[in-house]
């Protein structure tokens, strides 16, 4: 009990120095005593600090340091004395060297670019724009992180979709709009108008179509003249008088001579990318038309055919109404047809034959010839039916002798080759007239012929056939 009535009475001794104020600060660098053997309390220097400097005017005085009380709380030293510990918190009775304040935490920004990113940057921006973009629709390649062209191209569909310069960089204002985009925007897609494939020519250079022929070429030029709106209808592989009638009128358009036979020059024409279209049909094949018909194009065409031929004098509307059907009922019974007023196949062809009754019924409405012809002038023979006049390999027949003044098939496919073969350039109409012969003279002189303007058997088979012997 001697140490404990040793500290009451050095307390009691210090009682009058710390009402008087004055205050006599402990050596806290000597573990010794000043009065007797009591040990004053030892403050260890590496006691935690406060990292905020504590305001002067709201911290409490540092130079008053409350002494401990608590005598419960003191240990023994191994030199008999006591040690008395400050506790860190001031919840034990001590205090710290001064309130501790929290430091405020700011929040650190978020990184952005020092530069636009552009074609050859790379890294985690890039990837995180890259990102943005493939979520957007825009961006079809991979997420590398790498600025590519594609990555380019998918910024500037991205900045042509939101009204922003179309540069191909992603600076401050397409980073704020990458950022704000909504994930269901999608590019904006034109959609490519198809082209309309041109069909696959049906024909060689040894191909005459004519007026009397069936067969696919028929047909596939059939659909061609309805796709360029020379013919309305439905192909039927028959070459009638309406598709003659559609042959001529796109011959005037897209080629020098117009004789409704569809030759190489004219099949080659027909067939190219650049055919000339028209809005006004020549020819119907393949439909019947009656009152009530919904073919516009045909009715108006039949309409005008009729009202040429002074049958029909209604409007040409494209309506087959009462005066329609009695106009064609008028024109079949004056042709010889059943006149039940439907213009079916027979009333058709012979609507769009060469010559055709008109309305009176005294004369015919037949084409107007290039040219007068003269009257032929007696031959030892006629033509025989199998003179060889195509241009492909005869497996019979034989070479007539055509001269000036003759007329007929034979001389218009004559013609066809002159004309073919560049040395012709008047109208294919059968009649071997000045113009044919010297065609004909200037064919001969070229390939080392006999000049005398007649096409025998040898001028005809060069022209016909090439100059190869005959049966090659």
């Amino acid at each position: 009990m001697k140490p404990v009535k040793a500290a009451l009475i050095a307390l009691l001794l210090m009682l009058p120095l710390l009402l008087s104020g004055c205050y006599v600060e402990p050596n806290n660098t000597t573990a010794g005593n000043q009065s007797g053997n009591m040990n004053f309390p030892v403050y260890p220097t590496n006691a935690p600090v406060s990292a905020a400097t504590p305001d002067p005017t709201d911290a409490p005085e540092a130079s008053v340091v409350p002494l401990v009380t608590d005598v419960a709380a003191a240990a023994p030293t191994s030199a008999g004395g006591y040690s008395y510990v400050m506790p860190a918190s001031t919840n034990a009775g001590g205090v710290s060297g001064g309130p501790t304040s929290t430091p405020s935490v700011t929040k650190s920004p978020t990184a952005t670019p020092a530069t636009s990113l552009k074609l050859g940057s790379t890294g985690a921006d890039v990837r995180n724009v890259q990102t943005k973009l493939k979520a957007l629709g825009f961006l079809k390649g991979t997420v590398d992180g790498d600025f590519g062209k594609a990555t380019e191209e998918a910024v500037k569909a991205f900045q042509k979709q939101y009204g922003l310069t179309v540069d191909g960089k992603v600076g401050p204002a397409t980073m704020a709009k990458l950022a704000t985009a909504r994930a269901t925007a999608r590019p904006a897609v034109t959609a490519t108008p198809k082209k309309t494939a041109t069909p696959k020519p049906n024909y060689n250079s040894n191909t005459y179509l004519r007026n009397g022929d069936s067969s696919s070429q028929v047909r596939s030029m059939q659909n061609r003249l309805i796709e360029l709106g020379y013919l309305v209808g439905k192909a039927t592989a028959k070459y009638d008088n309406g598709t003659e009638a559609a042959v001529i009128a796109f011959q005037r358009r897209n080629t020098s001579y117009a004789d409704g036979v569809a030759g190489p020059e004219t099949l080659k024409a027909l067939y190219s990318s650049s055919a000339s279209k028209t809005s006004s049909p020549s020819g119907i094949v393949g439909i019947s038309l009656r009152e009530g018909s919904s073919e516009k194009a045909a009715v108006r065409l039949l309409q005008q055919k009729l009202k040429s031929l002074r049958y029909y004098t209604g409007s040409v509307d494209g309506s087959f109404g009462s005066g329609t059907t009695d106009a064609v009922k008028a024109f079949q019974r004056a042709n010889g047809l059943t006149a039940d007023g439907v213009a079916g196949g027979g009333t058709l062809n012979r609507l769009f034959a060469s010559s055709v009754k008109s309305s009176s019924g005294t004369g015919t409405v037949a084409k107007p010839t290039a040219s007068p012809r003269p009257t032929l002038p007696p031959t030892p023979s006629p033509l025989p039916a199998n003179v060889y006049v195509q241009v492909t390999s005869a497996p019979y027949g034989f070479y007539a002798t055509l001269r000036r003044g003759m007329q007929g098939e034979p001389v218009r496919q004559m013609q066809l080759a002159l004309h073919n073969q560049g040395y012709y350039y008047g109208v294919m109409d059968g009649y071997y007239g000045e113009g044919t012969e010297n065609a004909v003279r200037s064919f001969q002189r070229t390939n080392g012929l006999d000049v005398d303007g007649v096409a025998g058997p040898a001028t005809l088979r060069t022209l016909l056939d090439g100059p190869y012997p005959y049966g090659s």
